[in-house]
């Protein structure tokens, strides 16, 4: 039963499984300039960025379906 207005939720969506991201680099076993190239990818772009979505496509499927109500914290209400 829905009451009042819609709710502001942050969940935790448990993903226990690997995301790949591709980067270019000039030295591929360089871990120090692929570690910082990854570190200069801005987080927040990653929804239009399918580099970032490469394997995350079914992870996330079925990930969400192990979303419990432990998970969901309310942040406003409107």
């Amino acid at each position: 039963m829905r009451q009042g207005g819609n709710k502001k939720v942050r969940v935790r969506v448990p993903i226990t499984r690997d995301v790949y991201y591709v980067v270019e680099v000039d030295d591929p076993t360089n871990i120090d300039e692929v570690s910082m190239s990854l570190a200069r990818k801005d987080p927040s772009q990653w929804e239009c960025d399918p580099s970032f979505y490469e394997h995350l496509g079914d992870v996330w499927k079925h990930a969400v379906d192990k979303v419990q109500k432990e998970d969901i914290e309310i942040l406003e209400e409107s």
